[in-house]
């Protein structure tokens, strides 16, 4: 029952909008994408990211026009050519769309020492791109559930991630007086303290008198990282001299 009752709707909205008349249908696609655009945009300018509420906009409403234009080039009454067959292909447009708007995602990737931001940025505006092209293109229905989807998601999604159990690796160097074994008993003195050992390596000192190990781990609650700190921090000859997440 849900389906024809989604092809009725559809249908309807669809004729509605035809109704107005195809310049006026046209500035309303425009308009549509520019509220769309601008509420998946609302979100990001919120949480302070790069891409807000203004390339959000502009980037679905650039879509939507791009759509409209191939699709008016297709209708376009060509001059016949003798032994010319002239055909045009909407879609070829839309594709350079989501070719293009692949390198302004990249603009808005950031990768730091130990973490990678904008991606989450990069994916709303590749959805909003496909939003705008998809209002240019008619499929009102699908436009609007698309935009619903993805600002639930940003909303919702960012709340339940906040409160999820996360895995938090960090890098440590361990110093230490060298022995055959000092990597052995660093590695299983770290997991004594409850955190996972994903990896070590070492380095002895130009002395050859002491080692540095450097050791990935793994964690999911805070408290156990800080106990291992202390625990490092009492041992007489481990000390923790480096320590950052990657």
């Amino acid at each position: 029952m849900i389906g024809p009752a989604i092809e009725a709707w559809d249908a309807s909205l669809n004729q509605w909008f035809s109704n107005l008349g195809a310049p006026v249908e046209d500035v309303v696609r425009l308009c549509l994408a520019a509220v769309f655009g601008g509420l998946v945009g609302i979100e990001r300018e919120v949480r302070g990211r790069q891409a807000g509420f203004r390339t959000c906009l502009l980037v679905c409403v650039g879509s939507a026009l791009v759509m409209l234009v191939s699709i008016e080039f297709a209708r376009h009454q060509w001059k016949p050519q003798p032994g010319v067959n002239i055909t045009a292909d909407p879609a070829r447009i839309a594709y350079g769309v989501m070719t293009g708007i692949g390198f302004l995602c990249a603009g808005v990737i950031v990768k730091g020492d130990s973490s990678i931001r904008g991606l989450t940025t990069a994916a709303g505006m590749w959805c909003v791109a496909a939003i705008g092209l998809s209002i240019g293109f008619g499929m009102y229905l699908m436009s609007t559930l698309a935009t619903a989807i993805v600002v639930a998601a940003l909303w919702m999604l960012d709340y339940l991630g906040n409160r999820l159990p996360k895995t938090h690796h960090r890098r440590l160097v361990v110093r230490c007086p060298f022995r055959a074994d000092c990597v052995d008993s660093i590695v299983q003195f770290i997991q004594n303290a409850g955190v996972k050992v994903l990896g070590a390596d070492l380095q002895r000192s130009a002395d050859l008198a002491t080692a540095d190990i450097d050791v990935r781990v793994a964690y999911k609650k805070s408290e156990t990282f800080d106990n291992l700190q202390r625990a490092l921090a009492d041992h007489p000859q481990f000390h923790l001299t480096a320590s950052r997440e990657f």
